[in-house]
């Protein structure tokens, strides 16, 4: 209650009769930072669905979003991104200038996001086009942890959806991608999610695949044969799942 109270005075201070831009993946982060703001000020929320983001996210997005009363906007790009080690800076250059494009559009104040401040200490390229383009990170600001996110939202009973990504890292880097490619995964992790509700990857490596998962590791033993089936009817040779990222998210 003590961090809740201090968080919520903080952005009151900062947002209060500004109309501010949020830039919404649906995860955890920007949803509980749109949920506080949409208390103090007036928001849009911006979903940008790229090629590179499952159908699943998106709906999760939307779920969430209607089950908050959050005003959502859905912009669909169909912009491929190079796969270079570069390519989380260029994706995230891309939702910005998006962003940006819709903020002079709707005269709108600021643009913030979910950045936290834990971060700020992992390898995330997307931080530089964050700061070219002066987009604000309040949460990060503040000093808020994911542990106190994850604190504050149990306190508020608000859904935590599990933790999704950009389905081009599921690939190397430098690798041509197609949207086939992006699709297989897709269509797989989405298969996966009959034997868990909580974060999944497929890793993809031509003819092996990598499965990481947050948890109920016993389902995806027992059901191993099923899983094999389904991976070879996609045409990889082998299937593993990584020990070291389980539980990791």
């Amino acid at each position: 209650m003590e961090k809740l109270n201090l968080l919520k005075n903080n952005l009151r201070e900062l947002f209060k009769n500004k109309k501010v831009i949020v830039a919404y993946s649906g995860g955890i982060d920007s949803l509980l930072l749109s949920i506080l703001l949409n208390n103090i000020t007036e928001i849009l929320c911006i979903f940008i669905k790229t090629p590179y983001i499952s159908k699943w996210a998106l709906n999760n997005a939307i779920i969430n979003a209607k089950k908050y009363n959050l005003n959502l906007k859905i912009v669909e790009v169909d912009k491929i991104i190079e796969n270079v080690p570069e390519r989380c800076y260029l994706c995230k250059k891309m939702f910005f200038e998006i962003l940006n494009k819709e903020k002079e559009y709707y005269s709108y104040d600021i643009i913030v996001d979910g950045t936290n401040y834990d971060d700020l200490f992992d390898d995330r390229p997307g931080l530089k086009a964050k700061k070219e383009f002066n987009i604000i990170s309040p949460l990060s600001d503040l000093k808020i942890r994911k542990k106190d996110i994850i604190e504050i939202a149990k306190y508020l009973n608000i859904n935590h959806p599990p933790k999704e990504t950009c389905l081009l890292t599921r690939f190397e880097f430098n690798r041509k991608i197609s949207i086939e490619d992006l699709r297989k995964i897709e269509c797989l992790e989405d298969f996966l999610r009959n034997y868990t509700n909580g974060a999944i990857r497929v890793r993809d490596f031509g003819d092996l695949a990598i499965i990481e998962v947050e948890k109920d590791f016993d389902k995806f033993i027992e059901n191993k044969d099923n899983i094999v089936k389904k991976f070879k009817e996609f045409g990889y040779k082998k299937v593993c799942i990584n020990l070291e990222e389980y539980m990791s998210y």
